[in-house]
């Protein structure tokens, strides 16, 4: 019992590793982001006061609109990019890449040129106003700066999330922390120096989404990993079911287009100018509690869509409940900050009069209640969507970012603008109660109780593994499943040599571990998924032409050599910081 309560303590070191090799990056990176939106609010309401920010609230369904297209497209891509590289087909993996940039690209082009050129219409049903008015000045000047920067602005999700799981987190991250750095110090020189009011806020959102993309090209230029430039046909099928996977996450989007500018219309009749104001700090402040479990998102997703090719449900299990520890800590950190100082936090967004700031941290102080139901109902989103279990997904977003949200701000105002701000906690907490009651129903939270019986398992110490008890175990289990015996003995001796190699040659100087799984296929082949954590290390790069059994030399790679040979693919990556490796036979 205590030798696998000690092999099961060494396995989480995988999933902890790897958790933490992408979070960390994409922390900063998700921070970055919403950084970038609230130094937009900071200096446009220090600068110009509440008629700024209102006309960047008026202004948020445009970024939705095109949210919805790019991280759709990028979100959804990036999750059957790891899908494929997990099954070893890189191919593959870049043509979804290709396809997704130039579906974003030329979608958002078209949509750039239409709305420039109705840009009164698109102003009016924003609700901007009266032609001529302050208001509506600031609207049109921020709108048309937006549309004109669309192309840069919104490309920069294939590079960032393609990049991201492509092995190179670090990248992501400097890309995008440079970008929000520059859009901060843009923000400051455009807005507060050179006065070019709220459309200066978008183009400093500009400069930095154009060297994030420029640093992201590095990642191609230096071939770090699998990703590569290509021009295959158009994959309507890949774009649609990249599209379709990614909009469970980016159709927030097309309900917060909806009940933007529906709050907008109910703050303006409840109280006037200064209510749109506020909304748009909280909104913003928002977006702060996001992007931290965004970045819960891309260490969660590449993970559980990786473990989820290899049919590995306890290291999907571990992998969420990774995320859940981190997101609680992070969540009640935030939480105490906005109900210990709210004021602090209107004072950083402009508001100067205690009108203002009386609204504005009682707005703060009741959104910070629902930032931990929040977390819960936005990881356990990813992690379903990771799953491509799409209908959960899509109910879980639609509950929150429409159905509930919507009913509950309608009813809520009807108390006054002091009431409308529940609208958060009691939209959080009843869409938690709803997936409560459909996962009860269902039997399950996770969905990978148990292990599947058909997949075989094992993790490997190299201080203690016996591989010969492996390799008869991997042979009984495939005479369980009637495998023929020239698939029995090639899978055993795959297994055999590659684990062997890894343990002699990889862990000669020192100690480490290897998970293996084994999962069959109704077409009658069985793919081996091998994953270590030792340096750098591809047993297929052995050298297999220098075998000579006069002098006794190259002994060792003689069963590598015959696995490429006989083997129907093979595949490796650096991944997370292991070595991951795929054979199939």
């Amino acid at each position: 019992m205590a030798t696998i309560q000690a092999a099961k303590s060494r396995e989480q070191i995988f999933i902890r590793k790897s958790f933490y090799k992408f979070f960390l990056p994409s922390l900063l990176s998700c921070l970055g982001i919403a950084v970038g939106g609230l130094a937009d609010c900071i200096f446009v309401g220090n600068a110009i006061g509440p008629v700024g920010l209102m006309a960047i609230s008026i202004g948020q369904p445009v970024y939705m609109l095109f949210n919805t297209i790019s991280y759709s497209l990028s979100i959804g891509g990036s999750i059957r990019y790891s899908a494929a590289l997990s099954e070893g087909r890189e191919e593959e993996g870049n043509h979804i890449f290709a396809n997704v940039l130039r579906a974003d690209l030329f979608t958002n082009l078209l949509l750039c040129a239409l709305g420039l050129l109705f840009l009164p219409q698109v102003l009016a049903f924003l609700g901007a106003g009266t032609p001529g008015t302050e208001v509506w000045q600031n609207c049109e000047a921020l709108v048309r700066a937006q549309l004109l920067l669309v192309p840069v602005m919104f490309c920069q999700g294939p590079f960032y999330y393609f990049v991201n799981c492509d092995n190179d987190p670090k990248l992501a991250a400097a890309a995008f922390v440079t970008s929000n750095t520059l859009d901060v110090v843009f923000n400051y020189v455009f807005v507060v120096r050179m006065d070019l009011g709220v459309a200066g806020s978008v183009y400093s959102t500009g400069v930095g989404a154009a060297a994030m993309i420029l640093i992201s090209l590095v990642h191609f230029f230096k071939k770090r990993g699998c990703l590569r430039f290509t021009w295959p046909g158009f994959d309507w099928t890949a774009i649609k079911l990249s599209f379709k996977t990614g909009f469970a996450t980016s159709v927030q989007y097309v309900y917060q287009f909806i009940t933007v500018l529906v709050c907008n219309r109910l703050l303006m009749v409840l109280s006037g100018e200064l209510g749109v104001a506020v909304f748009g700090i909280v909104f913003n402040v928002a977006l702060v509690a996001a992007s931290v479990y965004d970045a819960v998102s891309m260490a969660l997703q590449p993970m559980v869509s990786t473990f989820n090719g290899e049919c590995n449900r306890s290291n999907i299990r571990a992998t969420l409940g990774q995320a859940f520890r981190v997101s609680a800590v992070l969540s009640l950190i935030l939480m105490a900050v906005l109900l210990l100082a709210p004021g602090w936090v209107c004072f950083a967004f402009g508001l100067r009069s205690a009108e203002e700031l009386s609204m504005g941290a009682a707005a703060i102080r009741v959104y910070a209640l629902c930032v931990v139901p929040s977390g819960i109902n936005m990881v356990m989103n990813y992690y379903y969507q990771a799953l491509e279990k799409e209908f959960i997904s899509y109910m879980l977003f639609t509950l929150r970012s429409f159905v509930f949200y919507l009913l509950f701000s309608l009813v809520l105002s009807l108390g006054g603008v002091g009431m409308f701000w529940w609208t958060y906690p009691c939209t959080e907490l009843a869409s938690l109660l709803a997936l409560a009651l459909y996962n009860r129903r269902k039997g399950s939270w996770t969905y990978q109780d148990g292990q599947d019986e058909r997949v075989y398992s094992a993790f490997l110490d190299s201080r203690q593994a016996d591989l010969g008890e492996v390799e008869r175990d991997v042979s009984a289990y495939l005479e369980r499943l009637d495998a023929n015996p020239t698939q029995v003995y090639f899978a055993t001796i795959a297994v055999e040599e590659v684990c062997g190699a890894i343990m002699t040659r990889a862990f000669s100087q020192t100690e480490g571990y290897i998970q293996l799984t084994v999962v069959p296929h109704e077409d009658g082949t069985v793919t081996i998924h091998v994953r270590d954590n030792a340096e750098a290390f591809n047993p297929f790069e052995m050298d297999t032409e220098d075998i000579s059994l006069e002098q006794e030399t190259g002994l060792d790679a003689i069963g590598i050599k015959m696995i490429k040979r006989k083997a129907k693919e093979f595949f490796y990556r650096r991944y997370a910081g292991f070595n991951t490796l795929v054979v199939r036979v």
